[in-house]
């Protein structure tokens, strides 16, 4: 994994999703195409800095063994003695042969003490890649391969992210391979300039690599087998664990006697027991419709038919690896089998790949079927594969999506090692995948192999690049082709090829090819157009890319083309439009026809045809359309369920409104359409179709240039509404609309569930400002669980947000939505509004004083647990309705000007952090703070005299603090100022 930072900004930490890559609405807007070096060097920084990684946990079952092991090793890292006596401390958790030791180190990461502990968090697996010294600090830094960034700026950035920072970093892997690479390239870095307590965990199958890494380790936890009872305690959890009738499964004499002989096959091994009881779980829920394995008898015919897969062999002679072979892979269907083993055949122990690519590959090789009669994919129905596989734990996730399905993954060693004894001496050589050593040669045994391959991957090599300033030249390209025309698969992902040679052409049999993440390709040859069969076709982030092969069209067989980040494209070629059995077309860019050859690019009419698209389909329009309208180019395709739509006019002086609004009209979609962005937006009212989407679940306007959004109030299934950088926006919903209050207004209100209003300058109000203000007379939100409001400095009126639960924040926005909502009346048959409110942010109102906090019934927020209160410079003091937040766990006050901090606060008792940064004349702080025993993190930042007050022994708050386990007290700026 990444760089995780406990960010001292909620709102980022809220935020993160909706700015990050994977965003809907900002995945086509980052039009530049490659930053300058310094540039991207800040950037690397700045994520590190201030960017929280999206939540992948994921719920292991674990032994009480290992939940001992746990605690020993949190104990280790949590130890006050050794955060005060050491820099940074080693510890190596030594594992036996196919452990599960990602499962433990993984719950010992994300466990919240942890996360609260440390200031930076840190993790890489290093697998069998083969290591060097760019790979390995790129892991650690989440950073991909760049030439024009040399070691010594690398060292820089990492040495910078540190610097004065207690960090956690979690090394996986380690083997008498790489432990000393490891130890030689991050000695010197990461033992150096890092505030004391810092933790570096390595995980290794023996001393002697964790030895190469650091000369002194100690102490180290040595994992062994677990015990019979132990192990036989992590099976009934994992097997029966809400069963409903765990009771009668397990007072079944006939149950636990054949359990106990299935988990004495294991050997104690963690991760085997866990296969195995999912296994046995998840094939017995799904014979009795998922819902029926309560039955004891049902359990011990399934447990005696599990066993009896084990009788083949002496139990004398049982492994690990074996009974996984056992219990596991040889249970599986044939199909299934397969889309496992293709994976171990073709990539290394440890490679992360996307599930979606995997997918697309096993349905070009076969192994994927469809019943005719249902409208099922065969991409819908790899998934189910995938699925059914992730579950058993023949993969594991490493990322999810934002609908929270695994979008990339690993093998677990241990599985990994079992296709590879499984493929054994039966190996095929149809599948290769192998690293280029040398930019003008490949390996002898792939040109050995080469009249028989399948499919090959060629897999990045940074070194290789670092040395020759050159990846995959276009010579050893057509030493490829011409040695594997049998070829089905080719990938050459982040390769550093900068040119696809003619002879690609001759590989008549392939059906999926991959060029993606090489940014200096320009242009394909256009005898890629012969590739008759070809299925696959992935370009995304090949950010050079300028078009696509002319011929295109005579690609008979293309269902997909992914051509995301391909920023410099400037059309579509003439033709596509026939290519009737797409199904995944990323991206749609339209020509700017006062720019280009209209004869050569296709047009909106193109898309008609393509009625088999489904998924996700951005279209890029520059500059004013051109008029050849269709009110059919969108309509029939039943299968889209998120639509974006970009209009940039940065390079053109007039823009004709009436052409865009024109061009949005035959954008006409199916109603069944689930996700809609508009993006840049220069028509000054809306399509009347947009009101017929009820399926609509998520809808964002960005620069768009509208005054008001009368369709939302016929979107009744509206779920999240996202309104950003719009600033002629004035209102919301017309007086028309909100007059009547059983029109589909009101539908609006009960299903919206998270909003985001940022950057709209000019926006008043939900209505037009006829619409009375009065508290009581206001509508209210029936779900809305999220709210964000930022950038809207005239925003005084909307509905109520009475059942907020999850946050709410405010930045830079009148304080009237807030006063309005929770002084609002209750009676005495409803609860009390925002009671379940967890975060709330309040920044940036800087006419905010505390008369006005004092009119808050602050005493309804009984559910908060975290409060953030930042540049608000009329606040001089706390408000005094504050104390009674007693469910409070934690506290921010920055960029304020308070001078002190109230006895009161000794109210909050389950204040676990308290963060104090740039209040430059708070002179003290409270007694009451030696009351608050949950109290775990105190964090001081630019606070002038209280730095001095809490030294350590010699300060005169000392004795206040001093019980506190994690002190973070910043040295002050050296010419500090108030921020306001």
């Amino acid at each position: 994994m990444g760089i995780m930072v406990d960010c001292k900004e909620v709102t980022k930490k809220i935020c993160t999703t909706f700015f990050s890559v994977s965003n809907k609405l900002l995945a086509g807007l980052r039009h530049e195409k490659i930053k300058s070096m310094h540039d991207r060097l800040v950037s690397i920084k700045d994520d590190r800095e201030f960017h929280l990684e999206e939540n992948n946990t994921i719920n292991v079952t674990l032994s009480d063994d290992e939940g001992r092991e746990k605690m020993a090793i949190m104990e280790c890292l949590l130890d006050p003695k050794i955060n005060e006596e050491n820099n940074v401390s080693v510890f190596a958790t030594i594992h036996y042969w196919s452990s599960d030791k990602n499962a433990l180190v993984r719950g010992v990461f994300d466990d919240e003490k942890v996360v609260n502990h440390f200031d930076l968090r840190m993790r890489f697996d290093i697998a069998d890649l083969n290591l060097n010294e760019r790979r390995l600090i790129g892991g650690i830094l989440k950073f991909d391969y760049d030439e024009s960034i040399e070691m010594d700026q690398l060292h820089k950035v990492l040495c910078e992210i540190i610097k004065g920072k207690r960090y956690l970093l979690v090394l996986n892997n380690i083997d008498k391979s790489n432990g000393e690479i490891c130890g030689k390239s991050l000695k010197s870095l990461l033992l150096g300039d890092c505030a004391n307590g810092s933790k570096i965990i390595v995980t290794s199958l023996g001393i002697k690599a964790v030895a190469d890494f650091v000369s002194a380790v100690e102490p180290y936890i040595y994992k062994r087998p677990l015990d019979p009872e132990e192990s036989w305690n992590l099976f009934k959890n994992v097997v029966f664990k809400n069963n409903g009738q765990e009771e009668a499964m397990i007072n079944s004499s006939k149950i636990v006697e054949i359990g106990k002989s299935i988990v004495e096959r294991c050997r104690g091994n963690p991760f085997t027991i866990r296969t195995i009881g999912s296994m046995l779980l998840l094939d017995m829920e799904s014979e009795n419709n998922n819902n029926n394995n309560n039955n004891p008898a049902e359990a011990e015919y399934w447990f005696s038919s599990f066993l009896e897969n084990f009788s083949k062999i002496p139990q004398q002679n049982i492994n690990a690896l074996l009974v996984l072979k056992l219990g596991c892979y040889d249970i599986l269907p044939l199909a299934l089998k397969r889309c496992f083993l293709y994976y171990c055949r073709l990539f290394p122990k440890g490679f992360e790949i996307e599930s979606e690519t995997l997918i697309n590959l096993w349905v070009e090789q076969g192994f994927i079927y469809s019943d005719s009669s249902s409208e099922k994919s065969l991409e819908d129905a790899g998934y189910e594969h995938f699925e059914y596989l992730l579950q058993r734990y023949f993969f594991e996730f490493t990322k999810r999506d934002e609908y929270f399905r695994c979008s990339s993954f690993r093998v677990p060693d241990p599985m990994h090692e079992l296709g590879i004894l499984v493929s054994g001496a039966t190996r095929s050589t149809q599948w290769v995948s192998f690293e280029l050593v040398s930019s003008s040669k490949i390996p002898t045994s792939v040109a050995f192999q080469a009249k028989r391959l399948r499919a090959l991957s060629v897999l990045p090599n940074d070194q290789l690049r670092r040395k020759t300033e050159e990846g995959l030249n276009q010579s050893i390209c057509d030493k490829i082709i011409s040695n594997c025309k049998l070829l089905h698969v080719l990938v050459l992902h982040n390769s550093g090829m900068e040119m696809m040679p003619d002879s690609i052409g001759k590989l008549k049999h392939l059906k999926y090819l991959d060029i993606s993440g090489n940014p200096d390709i320009e242009a394909l040859p256009n005898s890629i157009a012969m590739l008759h069969c070809l299925i696959t076709l992935k370009l995304s982030s090949c950010y050079g890319l300028k078009e696509l092969p002319r011929d295109i069209k005579k690609l008979i067989s293309l269902k997909h083309i992914e051509i995301d980040w391909c920023y410099s494209l400037t059309h579509m070629p003439c033709g596509l439009g026939q290519l009737t059995q797409l199904e995944k077309l990323s991206e749609f860019v339209l020509l700017n026809y006062k720019k280009g050859n209209i004869g050569n690019s296709c047009s909106l009419k193109d898309l008609v045809k393509l009625n088999n698209l489904r998924g996700e389909l951005k279209i890029r329009s520059s500059g004013n359309p051109k008029e050849d309208y269709s009110d059919k180019t969108l309509k029939a395709k039943k299968h889209l369920t998120s639509l974006s739509l970009f209009w940039d006019f940065t390079t053109n002086v007039g823009v004709d409104n009436a052409a865009v609004e024109k061009q949005l009209e035959c954008l006409e979609r199916h109603p069944t359409i689930s996700e809609l962005a508009l993006v840049g937006y220069e028509g000054i009212k809306f399509s009347d179709w947009l009101s017929s989407l009820r399926n609509l679940t998520w809808f964002s306007l960005r620069k768009c240039n509208c005054q008001h959004l009368s369709p939302l109030s016929q979107l009744g299934s509206l779920v999240v509404l996202i309104l950003d950088q719009m600033t002629n926006l004035e209102y919301i919903i017309s007086k028309d609309v909100v007059n009547n209050t059983s029109s589909a207004g009101s539908y609006l209100l009960r299903s919206l569930v998270e909003i985001r209003l940022t950057e709209l300058p000019n926006l008043e109000g939900w209505w037009q400002k006829e619409h009375s203000t009065s508290s009581s007379s206001l509508p209210s939100f029936g779900r809305l669980d999220k709210l964000v409001i930022e950038d809207c400095p005239k925003l005084h009126s909307m509905p109520l947000y009475l059942n907020l639960r999850d946050y709410l924040v405010l930045d830079n926005t009148s304080f009237d939505t807030f006063q309005h909502t929770i002084n609002a009346p209750q009676s005495d048959s409803t609860l009390s509004p925002l009671y379940q409110l967890n975060t709330l942010c309040i920044i940036g109102i800087k006419k905010l004083n505390i008369t006005q906090c004092d009119n808050i019934k602050w005493e309804r927020l009984q559910s908060l647990r975290f409060l953030r209160l930042d540049y608000l410079p009329k606040l001089d003091k706390l408000p005094e309705g504050l104390q009674h937040l007693t469910a409070l766990g934690e506290l921010h006050i920055w960029r304020c000007n308070i001078k002190t901090l109230p006895e009161w606060i000794g109210n909050f008792k389950y204040l676990e952090k308290l963060g104090i940064s740039v209040c430059p004349y708070l002179n003290s702080l409270p007694q009451a703070l030696e009351s608050l025993h949950e109290l775990e993190t105190l964090e001081i930042d630019d606070c002038p005299i209280l730095f001095q007050r809490c030294q350590k022994e010699t300060g005169k708050d000392w004795d206040k603090i001093k019980h506190i386990p994690n002190l973070k007290i910043h040295r002050p700026q050296s010419s500090l100022s108030p921020r306001f």
